[in-house]
């Protein structure tokens, strides 16, 4: 007897079902790692970072902790030109450190006087503007400072003269169209001889 045309089609039919099941399992199985496992959910796993996805710890070369690039901390040498005689001073700033720019240098002679000068301003640059005071302290010398600027760049360089009311601090700014997100406040302080 021979099967009929019905049944034969019905065989014919699970057969190609049967490779189309083979060749979905076969794609399955591509789909996993290379080393021919199965495909697993990334997120049900929990791993570490491999070293080269944790951040560094160390400063890269362009990025030593001397050369920090924001601005705050010690005070750092400028150049001093000028009339008055004075050849060192040091500027100090800090991001945000308040006050106002102005030409005219205050003396620094006493604690006082200190406590005076520092008033409005902030972020740490009261302590470092009496630190650097401390610093400049001589005999036979008057201890100055002057807020010369507040922007996003420091001075290059100081022109301090004597005038009639006292002396006067010029600041040198590099000519730059860059807009920081917060000023800084630049300080300079410097000691001059004793008339």
């Amino acid at each position: 007897m021979s099967p009929s045309p019905r049944r034969s089609g019905a065989r014919t039919r699970s057969a190609s079902a049967l490779l189309a099941a083979l060749a979905l399992a076969g794609g399955f199985s591509a789909c996993g790692d290379d080393d021919g496992g199965t495909a697993t959910d990334p997120a049900a796993t929990t791993s570490t970072p491999s070293p080269s996805d944790t951040p560094s710890e160390t400063p890269s070369p362009s990025e030593s902790p001397s050369e920090d690039p924001s601005p705050g901390g010690d005070a750092a040498p400028i150049r001093v030109e000028g009339s008055a005689g004075v050849t060192d001073a040091v500027l100090v700033d800090a991001t945000e450190g308040g006050g106002s720019p102005s030409e005219m240098a205050f003396a620094l002679d006493t604690d006082q006087a200190v406590a005076d000068f520092v008033v409005g301003l902030q972020s740490g640059l009261p302590d470092e503007v009496a630190a650097a005071v401390e610093d400049l302290r001589a005999p036979g010398t008057t201890p100055y400072g002057a807020v010369v600027a507040t922007g996003c760049e420091p001075p290059r360089s100081v022109a301090i003269d004597a005038g009639e009311a006292g002396f006067q601090v010029v600041p040198a700014l590099p000519k730059s169209t860059v807009q920081c997100l917060a000023p800084v406040t630049y300080v300079v302080v410097f000691a001059a001889p004793d008339a």
